[in-house]
C-alpha cells in the first residue's frame, strides 16, 4: 500500500496509508496539491498543522479499524453514486453506521473513554473534516447521555472528570471486590 509521511503540529512524523487520508477532505486536498507539484515521491512529508501526533494517530487508527470491520462484514467499498447520496440522506447513512455490528460498536465504547482527549480528537477530526469520526463521536455522546440527567452531565463537566465511562464496567459490579 502506498503510504505518506505526515508532520504534525508538534513536529512529529507519522506514516499513514494514502487511501485513509481520503476520508478527510482537508488531507485529500493536500494530497492533490502534492500530486500537482509532482513531488509526492517516497520522501515527501505532508504538513498537518491542524493536528497533534496523538490525535492524528488515534483518528487514523480508528479509520483503519472501521475499514477492517466494514471489510470483514462483506460490505466492501462504496461506489461513487452511493457516496454522492450520503450528504443528502443522513438518516440512512446513520442507520448503516449504527448497524455495523458489535465489533465496531465495542471499539467505539473502548475508544472514547477519556473526556478531554475525546474533545480534542473531535476538534481535530472536525478541522480535518473527517466526517465519519465526528458522526461516530456524536452517536456515542447521544448513547452515553441517554440514562443521565442534565444535572449528572453538568456535574461531570464541572468536576472535569476524566472518564466518560468506567474503564472496567465489571469493577463497579457486586462480584467479589478485592481489598
Amino acid at each position: 500500500m502506498e503510504t505518506i509521511k505526515l508532520k504534525t503540529k508538534d513536529g512529529k512524523i507519522i506514516t499513514a496509508k494514502r487511501h485513509l487520508l481520503k476520508k478527510s477532505s482537508v488531507l485529500e486536498k493536500k494530497l492533490e496539491e502534492l500530486a500537482e507539484e509532482a513531488s509526492s515521491e517516497a520522501g515527501t512529508i505532508m504538513n498537518v498543522p491542524e493536528a497533534d501526533e496523538n490525535s492524528l494517530r488515534s483518528i487514523l487508527q480508528w479509520l483503519e479499524r472501521c475499514e477492517r470491520t466494514t471489510e470483514s462484514e462483506g460490505s466492501g467499498t462504496i461506489d461513487a453514486s452511493e457516496e454522492a447520496e450520503i450528504p443528502n440522506n443522513q438518516e440512512q447513512n446513520m442507520d448503516r453506521n449504527t448497524d455495523s455490528g458489535e465489533t465496531g460498536a465495542t471499539f467505539d465504547k473502548e475508544y472514547f473513554t477519556n473526556f478531554r482527549q475525546f474533545c480534542v480528537m473531535i476538534a481535530v477530526a472536525n478541522r480535518l473534516r473527517v466526517q465519519e469520526f465526528v458522526d461516530a463521536a456524536v452517536r456515542f455522546v447521544i448513547e452515553w447521555k441517554q440514562n443521565k440527567s442534565l444535572d449528572e452531565i453538568r456535574g461531570l463537566l464541572e468536576r472535569q472528570e476524566l472518564s466518560v465511562r468506567p474503564r472496567n464496567p465489571a469493577a463497579t459490579g457486586s462480584s467479589g471486590e478485592q481489598m
